[in-house]
C-alpha cells in the first residue's frame, strides 16, 4: 500500500464499517509502523480490498480486513489473508478478532485454518457485540493458494 492509497482506503473502511474507527491519521500511522504491513486489492485503479497486519515478536495480528460490498464472495479477502499468512516468516501464530455475528468471515477464517480460542465480551461498539478471538498456528499451517 502506498500513501496515495490512504483516501481510497479510508472511504472503503467507512463504506464497510459505517462510522469507522479509522481516521486518516490512524491509517497513516498504521502505514508508517515498522511492524505493520498494509495491503490493498485493486481493480481498475479502484481499491476494493484492504488488510492491515501487525507483527510483535513471534506473533502476528490481522488488525483489519475490508472488501467493497460489491466485490464480496469473489476470493478477495481470502487472497489478502493468504498473502499475509505466506509472508509471516518467523511467526508462531496469527491472531484476529471478528464480530460474533459475522458468520461469513468466521467460516472464511476457519477454512484458512484459524481456530476459535476465546471471546471478548462487549468488545465492539455500534452496535455492542462480542468478538470471537481466532488463532492460526503457523507451525502446523500450510497456507492455501489464493
Amino acid at each position: 500500500m502506498l500513501p496515495a492509497h490512504l483516501e481510497q482506503v479510508k472511504a472503503l473502511l467507512d463504506l464497510c464499517f459505517g462510522d469507522s474507527a479509522w481516521t486518516m491519521e490512524s491509517l497513516r500511522s498504521q502505514l508508517d509502523k515498522s511492524d505493520s504491513r498494509c495491503t490493498v486489492a485493486v481493480e481498475y485503479d479502484r481499491i476494493i480490498g484492504f488488510l492491515a497486519f501487525e507483527q510483535v515478536l513471534d506473533e502476528g495480528s490481522i488488525v483489519e480486513v475490508a472488501v467493497h460490498p460489491d466485490c464480496r464472495r469473489k476470493g478477495i479477502a481470502r487472497s489478502l489473508i493468504t498473502a499475509a499468512i505466506q509472508s509471516a516468516e518467523g511467526l508462531d501464530s496469527i491472531f484476529l478478532e471478528v464480530r460474533e455475528s459475522n458468520t461469513s468471515a468466521i467460516r472464511l477464517y476457519e477454512s484458512l485454518g484459524f481456530e476459535r480460542i476465546g471471546v471478548r465480551k462487549g468488545y465492539y461498539q455500534k452496535p455492542k457485540e462480542d468478538a470471537v478471538i481466532m488463532n492460526l498456528s503457523i507451525s502446523v499451517c500450510n497456507a492455501p493458494n489464493p
